[in-house]
């Protein structure tokens, strides 16, 4: 399987918010890594088991809002390791009609089949918003 092929099978277990799932395609070491994380601060998260505990986490925090589909845009680049890709994502938040919004860029390395580094650079603002509309809190603790 080649990198883009990987990359578009992570992104399609997305809107199953099956964080065990979507970390299967990480190797034991990986790194997740959000740079603009809540509050602005970077955030780094390393091992599949912390990646997987900190998605479900974040997830679950944000299950008010629905996730019907993931519409990626995926580049290969000329590092055949590095996929890049845009995201849009088809959601319905509480009392709003469904919606597709331009969610975020990733950064993926992939090595050996396995995802290293997943960098998302998203605006946490919504993530966090909806967390607390909630009553679960930030997104990450």
């Amino acid at each position: 399987m080649t990198p883009v092929q990987l990359v578009e099978q992570l992104l399609a277990v997305v809107p199953t918010r099956d964080a065990a799932a979507f970390t299967a395609f990480f190797a034991d070491d990986a790194a997740f890594e959000l740079p603009f994380g809540p509050g602005g601060a970077p955030v780094r998260i390393e091992g599949r088991e912390a990646i997987r505990a900190a998605l479900a986490q974040g997830w679950s925090a944000t299950s008010a809002v629905q996730v019907h589909a993931i519409h990626p845009r995926i580049y290969a680049t000329d590092d055949p390791e590095v996929v890049i890709v845009e995201n849009e994502v088809e959601v319905t938040r509480p009392g709003q009609e469904r919606t597709r919004v331009r969610s975020a860029v990733n950064v993926i390395h992939v090595r050996d089949g396995e995802v290293v580094l997943f960098r998302d650079y998203l605006d946490p603002a919504p993530m966090a918003a909806a967390a607390a509309r909630a009553g679960h809190g930030s997104v990450n603790g």
